[in-house]
Formats: structure tokens, C-alpha cells, sequence
């Protein structure tokens, strides 16, 4: 009766596990999304560069836009480093 009780236990609340193919596959596709979201990260700090130099005269705006985008980009950075983290605390 005990291991009845158990292996219904079990079945309530399995832990989550892909077969292995999709497993592989999903590592690739989480790899170049990370690639992706870092490239376009470094992108925008360019980016914002430019806009900040290119502002220096005459156009104060277009600096002040470029000063505010780099916490910004910092921190879509930031998310997408953690996020990977965020989700297996959870899981």
C-alpha cells in the first residue's frame, strides 16, 4: 500500500524532462538567441555612443538621448544574462 501511495505521489508531481533530441535542439535554439540579444546589446551601446558624440554639438538632444539609452541597453543585458538563471530557480 505504501508504494502504491508513492509511485501516486510521483505521478503528481513529475519533474519536468524533454527527451533528449529536443533537449539538443533547444540548447541550440537558446544559444543563438543569446547570441542574438548580445549582439544587438553591443549594437545599441555603439549605438548610443555615436548619438552621445554626434550630439556633443549643436544638438544636446540627441546626446541626452544617447546618455539615457546606455542604462537601458545595460539592462536588457542584464536580463538576458539572468534570465536563464531566473527560470531554473523556479523549475
Amino acid at each position: 500500500m505504501g508504494l502504491l501511495l508513492s509511485v501516486l505521489a510521483d505521478l503528481a508531481n513529475p519533474s519536468p524532462a524533454a527527451p533528449a533530441e529536443v533537449a539538443a535542439q533547444w540548447s541550440k535554439i537558446m544559444g543563438l538567441a543569446k547570441w542574438v540579444a548580445f549582439a544587438a546589446g553591443a549594437i545599441g551601446l555603439v549605438a548610443a555612443g555615436v548619438m552621445m558624440s554626434v550630439g556633443r554639438r549643436h544638438r544636446s538632444s540627441t546626446a541626452a538621448d544617447g546618455a539615457i539609452a546606455v542604462p537601458w541597453v545595460i539592462a536588457g543585458l542584464s536580463t538576458i544574462v539572468l534570465a536563464v538563471p531566473l527560470v531554473n530557480v523556479f523549475m
